[in-house]
């Protein structure tokens, strides 16, 4: 049996919802892009290494992180990587990386499209119905009631029904 390919979760930068092949790819792509002071080439690890760097160093006060998205860039949350992305923008991120593979997201906890079979112990009485109706239907007879069903002490051709006992391996022939 072949194992079912799951597919791997790809950090991303919660700043531009860029994917990368793993964190220390992000947390450079971070230093580079979204972490470096425009005052100097320092590059920082977090943004409030980055406001802090410019407090002290520079006397400024740093307004926004660059190339980030509209309404990412302030400092109030802090992100190293993917440890600090709020949990509603990583399940928001989730959502849409399903949605562009094609996955639904509800079908996730749907039961399998096979059906059990049953494996408990059928009483005579279902057993004999059942079997009844499978003869008549072969012989080209319409079903009448729906398999399982007990059948009725006065419908004839049904084990019981006349008082003999009739044998399940060689039962006699229905009469329509």
């Amino acid at each position: 049996m072949v194992k079912k390919r799951r597919i791997e979760n790809k950090p991303w930068c919660w700043y531009c919802e860029r994917e990368f092949e793993d964190d220390k790819v992000l947390i450079s792509h971070q230093k580079a892009k979204h972490f470096r002071c425009t005052l100097c080439p320092r590059r920082l690890n977090t943004a409030n290494g980055l406001a802090v760097h410019c407090q002290q160093v520079h006397k400024l006060e740093a307004d926004r992180i660059e190339n980030a998205l509209p309404g990412r860039s302030t400092f109030e949350i802090e992100i190293f990587g993917m440890e600090g992305v709020p949990a509603p923008d990583r399940a928001e991120y989730e959502r849409k990386r399903a949605e562009a593979r094609g996955v639904d997201l509800n079908k996730k906890n749907a039961p399998s499209k096979r059906q059990r079979i049953f494996k408990g112990v059928i009483s005579d009485a279902d057993f004999y119905s059942q079997l009844q109706a499978h003869r008549h239907i072969m012989s080209g007879g319409k079903m009448l009631a729906p398999p399982g069903a007990v059948p009725s002490a006065g419908n004839p051709g049904n084990p019981g029904s006349s008082g003999t006992p009739t044998n399940p391996t060689n039962p006699a022939p229905l009469t329509s």
